[in-house]
Protein backbone atom coordinates (compact mmCIF):
# COMPACT_ATOMS: atom_id res chain seq x y z
CA UNK A 1 0.00 0.00 0.00
CA UNK A 2 2.88 2.35 -0.80
CA UNK A 3 1.94 5.99 -1.10
CA UNK A 4 -1.27 5.66 0.88
CA UNK A 5 -1.83 8.16 3.69
CA UNK A 6 -3.60 7.33 6.93
CA UNK A 7 -4.59 10.18 9.22
CA UNK A 8 -5.10 9.34 12.87
CA UNK A 9 -5.30 5.58 12.38
CA UNK A 10 -3.55 2.51 11.06
CA UNK A 11 -4.83 -0.27 8.87
CA UNK A 12 -7.93 -2.01 10.21
CA UNK A 13 -6.13 -5.33 10.70
CA UNK A 14 -3.43 -3.59 12.80
CA UNK A 15 -0.64 -4.65 10.46
CA UNK A 16 2.05 -1.98 10.18
CA UNK A 17 1.92 0.40 7.26
CA UNK A 18 4.83 -0.12 4.85
CA UNK A 19 6.47 2.34 2.49
CA UNK A 20 3.88 4.99 3.21
CA UNK A 21 3.62 8.39 4.73
CA UNK A 22 1.51 8.29 7.85
CA UNK A 23 0.06 11.41 9.45
CA UNK A 24 -0.54 12.03 13.14
CA UNK A 25 -2.88 14.87 14.05
CA UNK A 26 -2.02 17.20 16.91
CA UNK A 27 -5.43 18.31 18.12
CA UNK A 28 -7.05 19.17 21.46
CA UNK A 29 -3.69 18.82 23.23
CA UNK A 30 -3.32 15.18 22.08
CA UNK A 31 -1.48 13.19 19.44
CA UNK A 32 -3.95 11.18 17.36
CA UNK A 33 -3.21 8.32 17.37
CA UNK A 34 -1.17 8.23 20.57
CA UNK A 35 0.40 4.88 19.63
CA UNK A 36 1.19 4.07 16.00
CA UNK A 37 2.78 0.94 14.52
CA UNK A 38 4.66 1.32 11.23
CA UNK A 39 7.18 -0.70 9.25
CA UNK A 40 10.79 0.46 9.01
CA UNK A 41 11.19 2.98 6.21
CA UNK A 42 7.89 4.73 6.90
CA UNK A 43 7.77 8.51 7.13
CA UNK A 44 5.60 9.82 9.96
CA UNK A 45 4.29 13.37 9.65
CA UNK A 46 2.81 15.22 12.62
CA UNK A 47 0.37 18.03 11.67
CA UNK A 48 -0.58 20.68 14.23
CA UNK A 49 -4.31 21.34 14.00
CA UNK A 50 -4.52 23.20 17.34
CA UNK A 51 -4.62 26.97 17.77
CA UNK A 52 -1.59 26.80 20.06
CA UNK A 53 2.06 25.96 19.33
CA UNK A 54 3.16 22.35 19.92
CA UNK A 55 6.32 20.33 19.32
CA UNK A 56 7.45 16.75 18.78
CA UNK A 57 10.45 15.75 20.90
CA UNK A 58 11.98 12.28 21.30
CA UNK A 59 11.93 11.21 24.95
CA UNK A 60 15.39 9.64 24.63
CA UNK A 61 16.78 11.70 21.70
CA UNK A 62 16.58 8.74 19.29
CA UNK A 63 15.18 11.01 16.57
CA UNK A 64 15.41 14.71 15.81
CA UNK A 65 12.80 17.06 17.26
CA UNK A 66 10.52 19.46 15.49
CA UNK A 67 10.87 22.78 17.28
CA UNK A 68 7.67 24.82 17.63
CA UNK A 69 4.84 24.05 15.22
CA UNK A 70 2.17 26.69 14.66
CA UNK A 71 -1.33 25.75 13.48
CA UNK A 72 -1.05 24.13 10.05
CA UNK A 73 2.68 23.40 10.38
CA UNK A 74 3.99 19.88 10.08
CA UNK A 75 7.09 17.87 10.91
CA UNK A 76 8.23 14.61 9.32
CA UNK A 77 10.68 11.91 10.29
CA UNK A 78 11.48 8.63 8.54
CA UNK A 79 11.86 5.72 10.95
CA UNK A 80 14.42 3.24 9.60
CA UNK A 81 15.32 1.15 12.66
CA UNK A 82 12.86 -1.19 14.40
CA UNK A 83 12.08 -0.34 18.02
CA UNK A 84 9.83 1.72 20.24
CA UNK A 85 10.12 5.51 20.05
CA UNK A 86 8.42 7.58 22.74
CA UNK A 87 7.89 11.30 22.25
CA UNK A 88 6.17 14.29 23.83
CA UNK A 89 5.39 17.98 23.35
CA UNK A 90 8.09 20.04 25.08
CA UNK A 91 5.61 22.88 25.62
CA UNK A 92 2.95 20.58 27.09
CA UNK A 93 4.80 17.56 28.58
CA UNK A 94 1.54 15.75 29.43
CA UNK A 95 1.09 15.23 25.67
CA UNK A 96 2.79 11.91 24.91
CA UNK A 97 2.91 9.46 22.05
CA UNK A 98 4.73 6.39 20.81
CA UNK A 99 5.84 5.06 17.44
CA UNK A 100 6.44 1.30 17.25
CA UNK A 101 8.64 0.43 14.26
CA UNK A 102 8.65 -3.16 13.00
CA UNK A 103 11.03 -4.78 10.52
CA UNK A 104 10.05 -4.50 6.86
CA UNK A 105 7.89 -7.40 5.76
Amino acid sequence: MAGVMFVGSVLADDKPVTGAEVKIAILNYKFDPEVLTVAAGTTVTWVNQDETVHSVVSSDKRFTGSGGLDKGDDYSYTFTTPGSYEYFCSLHPFMKGQIVVTAKQ
